[in-house]
């Protein structure tokens, strides 16, 4: 195994009020990883996170939009910043916990066809998160869709969400999470990288459903974990998140199903993610 290269990946942070989290995912990795030619996106915060990136990591790039366009759009905007083979695309409120990335680079080096690459990812207790997942069927969709929330371990969603994976070594699988996808810049440059339409979530499915149909393989690989304290920047805005949450699966579905059969069924697929909207609204608004 080669020692990590800072010529070989560059790390890709997308930042939106989180300015705590983002100074603990920064210091963690400069710790375990060292300082690797990471870049910062942010998405016009105003917590003081550009002040708090200059001050204490200089060695950071730092590109400030002056708005919020989404994450898809930073991501992007992350790419043109670096020219490094490979990008690693973070939420900000990863933290990381162990080094050995080079496992995973490695890996992608003698496997040129994967496009995408997802390692184990944690949550804050510890437990694995489903951070790799199958592209579900019309009757999946459904019924994670209205049973998830009420009955997370139903079939369908244990199916879905690949809950009985063997997390013994990597596998190819549909997608993997955007909040810390490793990304062969060859392969996300061929399909147009990520979809700017997407304004929050399904922006990584959506790309790896590209990725996979372009002829690449998407892999989930246990080898370096890290921690993702999910949910803190969209949290801020949980209700507009929720329905942009919906507004990118309506999305999805359209480009997955075009022509005739999209067209017969959207609008049944529009009133079921309506009525899905308002269940998880009112479910949550309990809690």
């Amino acid at each position: 195994m080669r020692k990590l290269s800072e010529a070989q990946v560059a790390p890709i942070l997308i930042n939106y009020n989180t300015r705590e989290d983002l100074r603990r995912c920064l210091r963690t990795m400069e710790e375990w990883l060292g300082r690797l030619p990471a870049v910062v996106v942010d998405n016009g915060s105003t917590d003081g996170s550009q002040a708090m990136v200059r001050e204490e990591f200089p060695w950071v790039r730092l590109v400030e939009n002056p708005g919020n366009p989404g994450y898809a759009s930073a991501c992007n905007a992350g790419m043109r910043a670096t020219d490094r083979p490979y990008v690693l695309i973070l939420n900000s409120d990863v933290e990381f916990v162990e080094g050995g990335l080079e496992v995973l680079l490695d890996y992608m080096e003698e496997n040129p066809r994967i496009g995408a690459l997802g390692p184990r990812v944690l949550n804050t207790d510890g437990t694995r998160q489903m951070s790799c997942r199958r592209f579900p069927s019309m009757l999946e969709n459904v019924v994670h869709g209205f049973l998830g929330e009420v009955w997370p371990e139903n079939p369908f969603t244990r199916s879905y969400q690949m809950k009985d994976l063997e997390d013994d070594g990597p596998r190819e699988v549909d997608w993997v999470s955007g909040a810390a996808m490793l990304l062969r810049r060859e392969a996300a440059e061929r399909v147009g990288g990520f979809d700017e339409a997407y304004f929050m979530y399904v922006e990584d499915v959506d790309l790896c459903w590209r990725l996979r149909a372009a002829g690449y393989e998407v892999v989930y690989h246990p080898g370096f974990s890290l921690v993702h304290h999910i949910g803190r920047a969209s949290s801020q805005q949980s209700t507009r998140m929720l329905y942009e949450h919906h507004r990118s699966m309506y999305i999805f579905f359209r480009r997955r199903y075009a022509g005739w059969r999209g067209a017969i069924m959207r609008p049944i697929v529009l009133i079921g993610l309506a009525a899905r909207f308002v269940l998880t609204w009112a479910l949550r608004a309990r809690k």
